[in-house]
């Protein structure tokens, strides 16, 4: 079984629209992506473990998978926070704060003990790929068994003793991983909670918005020095003069544009931001020993700590609506009072549904100029005998 990053739930994009639209611009802000993040509260799903015996990574789900024999790429992972009580799998956990653990070893409330841990967990496997953990490690090609097994002995060492035990290491590897973490953490301030905080968000501009133009701004938020965004349909994102972006490195507090200056037509678009990291890890799962009971301190499975996989992202997106450009040949066709034939073809009127419709258009749009035609004429003829009798007096 692979280890995945936390699976994106994007919203439906805008489509570029070719039809007529109205002449005013709609704002659309989009629904942020990470609500799809587990959060202190909420039910999650812990699946069968991966590794070796006795030192699994267990898969997390937000939801209980449909098919728990094939349940899907996992949307976060766990490890054990309790060397001496057995672990439930296939089972609803509830997630809370570190606060929330049930357990009385060394990580019910030693900040110290906690601050390694999390520490541990963000420079290990899953947090970092085999690739780069091992590279961190001295120990290049680690195995995905040896980096679980490593990191897990890693954290026991600090929630379940106060000192160095010589666990039953599968191989050399495994070894050398674990001693690279444990004196890491001795020698870090360790982490908080607060370290893992990852914000992504991006805002749909307020103003009318039409084509052959930069359409914009959008404002990137993120609490990350980096983050990166992207369009749907091919656009190009810019800054304000046009300049196309680095959509790899964009900063908070930017301001993107989608360029539109090459369209006449009414459209749409969806901008989607992007950072590195989740707020999820570090949070703590508390399983009860039978399904559906609720887990309490003198009676629950073993608990588990979530931890984020290295591709892991947090995002938000927001979608734009345009007008046609000005004077692009938009028809707005005239609302005609019931009751009142619209032209030929027009779908307005009473009858806009086949020829007798289109007859009592055509008819209407000829009373006016019959009606001038015979006041012009009628005009003439009064003309002429006022002339004639002009003549009569002379």
């Amino acid at each position: 079984m692979s280890v995945g990053g936390l699976r994106k739930f994007s919203r439906s994009g805008g489509r570029l629209g070719a039809g007529l639209l109205a002449a005013v611009a709609l704002i659309a802000p989009a629904m942020a992506a990470s609500a799809a993040t587990p959060t202190v509260g909420d039910t999650v799903y812990v699946g069968d473990g991966t590794g070796y015996s006795g030192t699994s990574l267990h898969p997390v789900y937000p939801e209980t998978p449909a098919d728990p024999d094939h349940p899907g790429e996992a949307a976060f992972w766990a490890y054990c926070v309790e060397h001496d009580i057995p672990v439930q799998v296939r089972r609803e956990g509830q997630l809370g704060d570190l606060d929330s653990f049930l357990g009385e070893n060394y990580f019910a409330g030693d900040q110290a003990v906690q601050g390694r841990v999390l520490w541990i967990l963000a420079h290990s496997y899953p947090a970092l790929s085999l690739t780069d953990f091992g590279a961190a490690a001295g120990v290049p090609g680690i195995s995905q068994n040896d980096a679980i097994e490593a990191t897990q002995y890693a954290i026991w060492r600090y929630t379940d003793l106060d000192f160095d035990a010589s666990w039953n290491w599968e191989t050399q590897d495994s070894e050398n991983a674990y001693w690279y973490l444990v004196d890491s953490a001795n020698a870090s301030d360790g982490m908080t909670s607060a370290d893992f905080e990852t914000t992504a968000t991006v805002s749909a501009p307020l103003a009318h918005q039409s084509a052959e133009s930069l359409i914009g701004p959008f404002l990137v938020n993120t609490n990350k020095p980096t983050a990166s965004v992207s369009v749907d349909g091919g656009f190009v994102l810019t800054d304000a003069e046009g300049t196309p972006l680095d959509t790899d490195a964009v900063v908070d507090g930017q301001e993107i544009y989608i360029d539109a200056r090459h369209l006449t037509v009414a459209g749409s678009a969806t901008v989607t931001v992007s950072a590195r990291g989740s707020s999820a890890t570090g949070r703590v799962i508390s399983t009860p020993t039978e399904p559906g009971e609720t887990p309490t301190a003198g009676d629950h499975s073993q608990s588990l700590i979530l931890v984020a996989g290295d591709a892991t992202t947090t995002s938000d997106d927001a979608t734009v609506t345009w007008a046609a450009a000005p004077g692009s040949g938009t028809v707005t066709t005239p609302t005609v009072p019931a009751g009142i034939p619209g032209p030929a073809g027009s779908g307005t009127g009473s009858d806009a549904s086949g020829g007798a419709g289109q007859l009592a258009a055509t008819g209407f749009a000829i009373l006016p100029v019959a009606a001038t035609s015979v006041l012009l004429g009628a005009a003439g003829a009064v003309a002429l005998v006022s002339r004639r009798r002009r003549h009569g007096r002379a």
